[in-house]
């Protein structure tokens, strides 16, 4: 047996510390449950977990005595010692301490050939491949904070296990930080906040995964489009149309059909095969081989936003970051090789003004994601193409100062691609925009174009994204605001608040004039105190609230109130809809006091 340094296959300090907290939550759960089997308990971001086989389910209640007893056996001191162990003497080992799982990793680390490791904490022993910290002492701060099922190997033809959530951190004001955050992140849930401003919703029997957005939920959808149909169309971008469906046929010869696999929603039909469509760019390429093309034509710029469909498994779907029916914004271009770079620049100029809208360009990065060398059959496309890709997409970078950092295997099937990483209000990083150049799926597709001296040339695909999927990014969208959208975003953008009933009617005319404007308005006619009118307007998060009252009416005035301002005095109606439909013209972004 060859003993091995507890500090051994340890990339980063945090990891190490979360890595060797989970060995202490299996001891503490031991402890609890003398009989209990273990699973896996690796680090994750910001945390750790471990899987366990319990006599009886875990409650809430559970996770403050795990976590006493944690506490305790890190204030022994306890050192990580390692040691490497032939295989049949691991299995056997395992098998006599009664722990069948990991009897089932030892046999696969046997089979492959892999080292088998064991590191042991005071009396408890465990499978595992190392990183850990030298001793108990040397663990920060940390706390358990939730129970989830979770498949055998993520398996759900294995056993389900009960699976112990912690966070960790090197000292006690970094986990505070991070559970402050949460705290707000809870507040922000797109969840919690869709159902309670009304924007989307979901039906059992329509199906999971499968959201539904109200009147309220639509507009707020709709004022995205039309930003970007604005925008997109500044740079000739065309919107096209096409059907939900398509034949298989048509997903085999784009790769897609491998790619996705069991991900594809089939369509029964006697006169064939059909399917969902899970994604837009192979329809997009039968518009362009509709007729013959010439340099001339090109670039040939089409966009839409449009469902699509992916199977996703039940366990993997929530909210509106993971659905089976997305609404995609898509665009490709055709064009010629020498116009690439100049195409990618129009589009990264449509990503700078998009974000510019809503406040979020500036606090981003960009990634150059390129192909994983050590995968090469994981993509399609010539190695001559990959590399010219890669190239151009390196001098965009460079020539707009994007400075994208490069990413190896981060490139889509048939093309590396320039990803925009936005920070939200919580400061959590989401891959949003992307250009992506594909010198692949247009030979397959037969894709030509005329060149100047009459030769058939093959056109170049640019598939852009800027906001990406509609229901993840309005799941974003609605997080980073809090649900207190800008002017121009908000479902709902002025309330009207009639003080008493008698002036029902002042308030009817003051919502005609605004609306005959262009903005969004509703009246709260109910007999209700004003305060209560006042503090619902503000649960729903309306920008605006035009109070009035006798004072009011006779004036022909209002008591404006802003969302984010609070109380801004009397203003002439005239005037009051002249600032509001400037602001949401010009799509100011919210100030708070």
């Amino acid at each position: 047996m060859a003993k091995t340094k507890a500090s051994s296959n340890t990339p980063d300090k945090l990891e190490t510390i979360r890595h060797s907290l989970s060995h202490v939550l299996a001891m503490a759960v031991l402890d609890m449950f003398p009989e209990a089997k273990l699973g896996v308990g690796p680090a994750i971001e910001n945390g750790f977990y471990y899987d366990f086989e319990l006599p009886r389910t875990l409650i809430p209640e559970d996770l403050p005595i795990l976590e006493k007893k944690m506490k305790h056996i890190v204030k022994q001191n306890l050192s990580f010692e390692g040691e490497e162990v032939p295989p049949k003497e691991a299995i056997d080992r395992l098998k006599k301490a009664k722990q069948p799982y990991k009897v089932e990793l030892a046999e696969e680390f046997a089979q492959e050939k892999q080292p088998i490791t064991f590191f042991t904490s005071g009396s408890f022993t465990d499978l595992c491949r190392g990183g850990h910290v030298k001793s108990t002492k040397d663990i920060g701060s940390f706390k358990l904070t939730r129970i989830a099922g979770a498949y055998w190997k993520g398996d759900e033809k294995n056993k389900q296990l009960q699976r112990i959530y912690g966070v960790a951190f090197e000292d006690q004001k970094e986990l505070d930080a991070y559970l402050k955050q949460q705290e707000e992140a809870k507040k922000r849930d797109h969840r919690k906040l869709g159902k309670e401003l009304d924007l989307f919703t979901f039906s059992d029997l329509v199906g999971s995964g499968l959201p539904m957005f109200t009147p309220r939920g639509t507009t707020l959808r709709t004022q995205l489009q039309n930003s970007l149909l604005e925008i997109s169309q500044k740079y000739d971008m065309q919107p096209v149309t096409i059907p939900h469906i398509a034949k298989r046929e048509l997903y085999e010869k784009s790769g897609h059909a491998d790619k996705f696999g069991e991900e594809l929603l089939k369509v029964e039909s006697k006169y064939g095969e059909f399917v969902m469509k899970p994604v837009n760019c192979p329809h997009h390429t039968q518009i362009y081989a509709s007729r013959p093309r010439s340099y001339r034509d090109l670039p040939l710029r089409y966009m839409e936003s449009t469902m699509m469909y992916r199977d996703e498994k039940p366990g993997e779907i929530g909210g509106l970051t993971r659905v089976r029916a997305i609404t995609c914004d898509d665009g490709h271009v055709f064009c010629r090789v020498d116009q690439i770079k100049e195409e990618s620049k129009r589009i990264a100029k449509t990503i700078e003004e998009f974000y510019t809208n809503l406040g979020m360009f500036g606090d981003h990065w960009v990634s150059l994601s390129v192909r994983d060398p050590k995968t090469p059959d994981a993509y399609i496309g010539d190695e001559k193409g990959w590399k010219q890709a890669e190239q151009m997409l390196k001098e965009v970078s460079d020539d707009l100062k994007l400075d994208a950092k490069r990413m190896e295997g981060e490139a889509a099937l048939y093309g590396p691609k320039l990803d925009y990483m936005f920070r939200d209000a919580l400061g959590n990083e989401r891959q949003l925009a992307t250009i992506q150049i594909d010198f692949a799926m247009p030979p397959r597709f037969g894709l030509t174009y005329a060149g100047k001296g009459g030769e058939e040339e093959t056109p170049v695909i640019i598939h852009r994204a800027i906001l990406g999927s509609y229901e993840r990014f309005l799941a974003i969208l609605i997080e980073h605001f809090a649900g207190a959208f800008p002017l121009w975003l908000a479902p709902e953008q002025v309330r009207v608040l009639p003080i008493t009933d008698r002036n029902n009617k002042y308030a009817e005319s003051i919502k005609k004039e605004l609306t005959e404007a262009g903005l969004r308005v509703t009246v709260d006619d109910r007999s209700e105190s004003i305060g209560k009118k006042i503090r619902e307007a503000e649960m729903q998060k309306a920008p605006y609230m035009l109070v009035v009252g006798d004072k009011e009416e006779k004036s022909k005035s209002v008591a404006l109130r802003s969302y984010h301002q609070g109380d801004l005095g009397s203003k002439k109606i005239a005037a009051v809809a002249k600032d509001l439909v400037k602001e949401s013209a010009d799509r100011v972004l919210p100030q708070s006091k």
